[in-house]
């Protein structure tokens, strides 16, 4: 097929002469970036690259077409852009001569994991490389082209968030290729709504690995750190990662399944960790889950679940009846009978006293009440068509199925964040009591079909007491009653007054402008020639990190970003330039004794010109 004839944007073929793609819309002859391949460009003798489709800190990825299996593929190329540099109007990588040990160093792992995932080919829910090679003074991976969307996409369009039943159904085959997956050495680090795939087929499928470095920060490597998902040793590679990294990104991202809301990203959680259980935003899920969830996400490594397989047996785990744990680490229960008392235990009745008559009465009134008040709220709710709201009746069920009534003397429901409870109605309306709405998160709480019969208005004020997003003030008071549809003010907090400044060793301006960003601490750009700083990263504040920052009253940090001097020119030489042969990468990672999912892959060798 003739490569002229193709729409660089996404591969099928294209009418000659045309200036648009009809499929996709891509214009041809678009500018692109020149730091990445030119589409058009032709790899290895058969592939012809197309549109650069996404790139990070370790790496870039194109969509492409192969000329012998007459398919389209995804190519990842190796390009650490702050390590090296492409020629102008060339494929070659240039390496900065700084950078080489780094460069190299991060090569050979680039290609050791690429060389580890091919031989997951059997598995299915992995998509893993089916070419490697090396070219341009860099390597490349090739993968199939999936047909589908992203995890995140989906959520998109399927109201947000899915069932813990919908998450049973379909995530065991990811839990088990990740498991795999750490079985042969690897981490992913990445775990998030985008590197989770699901084919046209209906297919789930692990993408988006990358080196360890690309996904920590202080690195050589811009790192890429999921926000909300990246476990908090990802934050500072000084800190060790294993398989609990992984353990902390898929129970984030069952975290948003299940409750439709991002999880508070590690950094935050550090200075303040106001993370809300996923059972109180929302009820639906089960709450052994949502505690198996909060013990996934634990911000010490160490505490924290240590494997995906203990993970997952502590998700599928049955809840236990009738028992109480003695600790959340010991498997002991002991068990809570129902109250009786035994033939043999009878003791003597004595005749009964008028005070404990009188009391007899009281309690006797006292329950036919409620039992009044529960029958006129049942039979509104079976005129309406409502869903009923909790009073002091509620149906508790046995472990055999079977319900019982119970009466309780508090209006408060049992399960968080707390509904308002009808106290009366009339002819028109319900009247509800209001509850303690102080530590709240307001973004939880406003949007919470429990709090549907309220109009809320936020007013925001710097408090140092209360975290940023929680309500410290509420119009309504506690216990007061209120009628549907009534507005409620709240004051909302924006966080402390003074914000102690974050460090920036090693940081790029993107990734700290981020971090002050998630403070809300306002900061201006000035750039400052050096040599000491990789261009792009932060060199200097004009306060100390550590200090701290008078948010409410506005004041600007100024932060000094590095500027390399322009490079002086060489004279090239007519000698060619050195070849250093990259060793052999080794082939045989550790696995399990289920090794008939990894196949053997020939090396393969790259040349690096110094």
């Amino acid at each position: 097929m003739d490569r002229l004839n193709l729409c660089y944007g996404c591969m099928e073929p294209i009418e000659e002469n045309a200036e648009t793609c009809r499929n996709c819309g891509y214009r041809v002859g678009a500018p692109h970036l020149p730091s990445y391949l030119e589409p058009g460009t032709m790899l290895n003798d058969r592939y012809i690259v197309g549109k650069l489709r996404s790139y990070n800190g370790e790496s870039a990825c194109y969509i492409a077409f192969d000329t012998i299996t007459e398919t389209k593929v995804t190519i990842k190329e190796y390009m650490p852009d702050s390590l090296c540099e492409r020629e102008k109007n060339s494929p070659v990588i240039k390496v900065d001569p700084r950078y080489m040990p780094q460069y190299k160093t991060f090569l050979s792992e680039f290609v050791e994991l690429n060389k580890t995932l091919s031989k997951m080919r059997t598995l299915n829910h992995v998509n893993a490389a089916i070419d490697m090679f090396g070219d341009n003074n860099t390597a490349y991976a090739v993968f199939a082209l999936l047909e589908g969307q992203t995890l995140g996409e989906y959520l998109k369009q399927n109201s947000g968030e899915l069932t813990w039943d919908e998450v049973k159904r379909l995530f065991p085959p990811i839990f088990t290729t990740l498991s795999l997956v750490h079985n042969a050495g690897l981490v992913h680090r990445g775990l998030s709504p985008e590197n989770i795939f699901i084919t046209d087929k209906g297919e789930l499928k692990l993408i988006g690995f990358c080196i360890a470095d690309a996904r920590t920060a202080n690195t050589e490597l811009v790192p890429e750190l999921y926000n909300g998902y990246a476990a908090p040793e990802q934050y500072s590679s000084n800190n060790w990662q294993g398989t609990w990294t992984d353990v902390y990104g898929i129970s984030a991202l069952l975290y948003r399944i299940l409750t439709g809301v991002v999880p508070t990203d590690a950094a935050s959680r550090k200075s303040s960790d106001n993370l809300i259980e996923p059972a109180k935003v929302n009820p639906n899920i089960p709450r052994n889950v949502s505690k198996v969830i909060m013990n996934g996400m634990c911000m010490s490594g160490e505490v924290r679940i240590q494997t995906i397989t203990e993970l997952v047996t502590q998700l599928f785990e049955q809840p236990e009846y009738g028992s109480v744990r003695l600790s959340s680490s010991s498997t002991q229960t002991i068990s809570i009978p129902r109250q009786h008392m035994s033939a043999g235990s009878k003791k003597k009745k004595a005749p009964p006293s008028r005070h404990g008559v009188f009391i007899a009465v009281i309690a006797v009134i006292l329950i036919l009440g409620f039992l009044m008040i529960f029958m006129i709220i049942k039979l509104e709710d079976m005129s309406s068509g409502s869903r009923p709201n909790t009073t002091g009746i509620s149906a508790i069920s046995d472990y055999d199925g079977s319900y019982s009534e119970t009466t309780s003397i508090s209006l408060e429901p049992m399960t968080e964040p707390p509904l308002t409870a009808p106290v009366s109605t009339t002819a028109n309306a319900m009247v509800y009591v209001m509850n303690d709405l102080t530590g709240r998160n307001y973004d939880v709480i406003s949007k919470s079909d429990a709090y549907s019969n309220l109009i809320f208005t936020a007013e925001y004020e710097y408090n140092d007491t209360y975290p940023k997003g929680q309500i410290f003030e509420q119009s309504i008071a506690e216990r007061e009653t209120y009628p549907d549809g009534t507005e409620i003010t709240v004051k909302v907090s924006l966080g402390p007054k003074y914000i102690v400044i974050p460090d920036f060793l090693g940081l790029s301006k993107k990734d700290y402008f981020a971090k002050l960003g998630e403070l809300g601490i306002k900061y201006e750009e000035q750039e400052v020639e050096t040599e000491d700083t990789l261009e792009g990263y932060v060199d200097d504040l004009s306060k100390e990190p550590g200090e701290k920052i008078d948010v409410e009253a506005g004041e600007i940090l100024t932060v000094f970003v590095a500027k390399n001097p322009p490079k002086t020119e060489t004279e090239p030489t007519e000698t060619e330039p050195p070849v250093t042969e990259m060793p052999d990468i080794p082939t045989d990672p550790p696995v399990t004794t289920e090794e008939t999912y990894m196949t053997n892959e020939p090396d393969i060798t790259i040349q690096i010109y110094d």
